[in-house]
């Protein structure tokens, strides 16, 4: 793990989630006064979250990114529990909104908490569902992706698991570039991906709430 040297964390699964975040960073000029942390899974995230809590003066600000799979509602629910379990109070009005949650204490000393749940913290999916949503809906080369796929698994001879049908939606189309098989970041830096598209500015908008 990198060395740490912000007061002001951030908790993601994965490197692709790092390097998205990093890019949208840049491109908006956003102060990076936050470490971005790859957990490897969201339960070593929510871990994480858990022990950073009780240490304060070390993390005055957290925000954690996580995937909402299949269980959208389950994964908000294991948050909220360890929120209610480390001392906040009063989280009945707190929701998880579109644009995100963030969740600050009555207790000055306890840390601000942010919460994203990919892709849009409404529906099921992942990092790869929220990249597609930043692509125009009249990509012709997004759109032959998704075809080429359906196709694969109306003749059974796909090999991903279909829950990680976007995954595979992504690559297919970064395959297709003028740079085939660019990483995440990179192609929303080089706005393969735009990263002014209204999803891009919800989630760039929650990072500034929570951190600046």
């Amino acid at each position: 793990m990198a060395k740490e040297t912000h007061f002001h964390k951030l908790l993601v699964e994965g490197k692709n989630d790092m390097h998205v975040i990093l890019s949208f960073c840049q491109y908006y000029d956003i102060n990076e006064n936050f470490d971005i942390i790859p957990c490897d899974s969201i339960d070593n995230v929510l871990k994480e979250l858990r022990i950073r809590l009780t240490i304060p003066a070390n993390n005055k600000r957290i925000g954690i990114i996580v995937d909402a799979d299949n269980n959208i509602s389950g994964h908000w629910q294991s948050i909220h529990n360890i929120l209610t379990e480390t001392g906040y109070y009063n989280l009945q009005a707190i929701q998880l909104h579109a644009n995100g949650a963030i969740v600050d204490s009555h207790d000055m000393y306890k840390p601000r908490v942010g919460v994203w749940i990919m892709p849009n913290n409404k529906l099921p999916g992942m990092l790869e569902d929220f990249i597609i949503s930043l692509s125009s809906d009249n990509d012709p080369l997004m759109k032959r992706a998704g075809e080429v796929l359906d196709a694969l698994e109306k003749d059974g001879i796909q090999n991903y698991k279909k829950v990680h049908k976007s995954k595979a939606r992504v690559h297919t189309y970064l395959a297709w570039q003028d740079e085939p098989g660019l990483p995440l970041g990179i192609a929303v830096t080089k706005k393969i991906f735009n990263p002014e598209s209204s999803n891009a500015k919800v989630l760039v908008d929650w990072l500034k709430r929570l951190f600046l």
